[in-house]
């Protein structure tokens, strides 16, 4: 007899994963999709309490991440430490990724954390961006 396929949670578009919302076993902090669009879309900067991957799909920008600005396309992976402040400064082509935060050391929080007093505010956030 033929083995049935494993169903697995989906995400919907602008639905993001995070420990509220994840299966049991999944020790994932948070994980979601993003877009960043060229012309009314914001960003703010920002830190997590545990690291974070991003995985740009499409697109065009430049980003503070490890204290430096990069320019980043699609195919780009980007890693950014627990505590690193990091934000889109500009964007070119519309940004497009799926972001993943590693898991919330003892005591952590998830989801974006406010940047420190003298960091200047980013772009604007996505419609679609998930709040946290």
């Amino acid at each position: 007899m033929p083995s049935r396929p494993r169903i697995v949670p989906v995400l919907e578009p602008g639905s993001w994963l995070h420990p509220g919302d994840r299966p049991e076993w999944c020790e994932i902090g948070a994980a979601g999709r993003f877009t960043v669009p060229v012309e009314g879309g914001r960003f703010e900067r920002h830190h997590h309490d545990d690291h974070e991957l991003w995985l740009i799909s499409e697109g065009r920008a430049k980003i503070l991440v490890d204290g430096a600005e990069r320019y980043v396309q699609g195919g780009d992976i980007v890693l950014t430490r627990a505590r690193d402040v990091h934000d889109v400064l500009e964007v070119y082509e519309t940004l497009r990724g799926f972001f993943v935060e590693t898991g919330l050391p003892q005591g952590g929080r998830i989801g974006h954390q406010d940047a420190t007093a003298h960091d200047v505010p980013g772009l604007p956030l996505p419609d679609d961006f998930p709040v946290r």
